[in-house]
């Protein structure tokens, strides 16, 4: 880069630099010596470390940039047909038109300020603002941004939700009182905690009937915006494929679901009616809701139900965080501890035992 030359001209004079980045041709003129310098040595650095920023690109507006930050998702049709929606109806309204580079953190607090005062939940704020930090963040990898604005940011506090937690006699009830070709996925429900989703799309490979373990390996899906659900071998995430130890109860339940009722195409086992995927809104109306009610539990729990109560049943046993974490395939133990954490004994009286068992004689009076 050559050092500010002087330029002569009707107003007097001026400073001007020129230098090339990645090909492109720069030229700016500053009112001073100094100013052109500080401006030639900054250019210099972000040239090197790959932080430069084109005048042009820093003008891109928001709403110029999310088509492209859109396409460049690799995620579920149906988180992407959501994220699209918030964008449209959230997002590009309030700061679409805004240059990207003219956001500042106070703006992002504003907007978060806007959801709130709609009236949105907490964790629906939390939802739509996720977008903004993984939009800007990608923005400044593809150097149209130095930094990204979202840090700090006051989002509305989630309150604790209630887990709809089942009794070993509510269990009971609602077995007893599944009609017989659903009493088996209830019953895999009950004994494995798995994921609504995981349940539908269970298929017989994935079952080892000797060792006593399920492999879980698919999740019934349906299609963004509608059509036959399908079985898909992506899940959640990558901690979601997982070998489940199976109770002698659940053996026993698939063992006579298959020699009653078979399999669907691909050894799926729980079928429609019409021996298809079940579409899990109608497998909630046709068979889980109706259970509810034959068994007198709650109508409002949905079949998470089954989850938290398996999830329960473990720290009840007191199995360790980290094998209650892998047995209900979530992604980290924040996960587990954020949803299940204050169902954990504290140990009061064993942890004050420990610490006098460990320093007490050596702590003179």
């Amino acid at each position: 880069m050559a050092r500010p030359r002087k330029i002569t001209h009707g107003r007097g004079f001026s400073y001007e630099i020129t230098y090339r980045v990645e090909g492109r041709m720069v030229r700016k003129r500053f009112s001073t010596m100094k100013l052109a310098e500080q401006a030639l040595a900054r250019a210099q650095v972000a040239a090197i470390d790959g932080t430069y920023v084109f005048r042009g690109d820093a003008r891109m507006t928001l709403a110029e940039y999310a088509p492209t930050w859109i396409a460049s998702l690799r995620v579920e049709p149906s988180t992407l047909a959501g994220y699209q929606t918030y964008l449209k109806c959230q997002v590009l309204p309030h700061l679409g038109g805004r240059a990207m580079s003219s956001l500042r953190r106070s703006d992002i607090n504003a907007f978060v300020g806007t959801l709130i005062g709609k009236g949105l939940a907490p964790r629906t704020v939390r939802h739509i603002y996720a977008l903004l930090p993984m939009m800007l963040r990608s923005a400044v990898y593809d150097r149209l941004l130095t930094t990204s604005p979202c840090f700090k940011i006051n989002l509305p506090t989630i309150p604790p939700s209630k887990l709809s937690i089942l009794t070993p006699e509510e269990v009971g009830s609602l077995l007893r009182e599944a009609r017989p070709d659903h009493y088996a996925i209830l019953a895999l429900g009950v004994g494995t905690g798995m994921r609504q989703g995981e349940l539908l799309g269970v298929r017989l490979r994935a079952v080892n009937f000797l060792r006593r373990e399920l492999w879980v390996e698919a999740q019934a899906k349906t299609p963004a915006g509608g059509g036959v659900p399908v079985i898909s071998e992506r899940l959640k995430t990558p901690s979601s494929r997982r070998l489940l130890p199976l109770p002698k109860f659940v053996v026993d339940a698939l063992a006579a679901h298959i020699e009653q009722y078979g399999t669907g195409d691909d050894g799926i086992l729980f079928t429609n009616p019409r021996g298809e995927v079940w579409r899990r809104g109608s497998f909630n109306d046709s068979v889980w809701k109706p259970a509810l009610r034959r068994a007198g539990l709650p109508h409002e729990y949905g079949m998470h139900a089954l989850r938290h109560t398996y999830a329960s049943s473990l720290i009840a046993a007191g199995l360790h965080p980290k094998v209650i974490q892998a047995r209900l395939g979530h992604k980290s133990i924040v996960e587990t501890m954020d949803t299940y954490g204050h169902l954990f004994p504290e140990h009061l009286q064993e942890t004050a035992a420990v610490l006098d068992e460990l320093y007490g004689g050596a702590v003179a009076l």
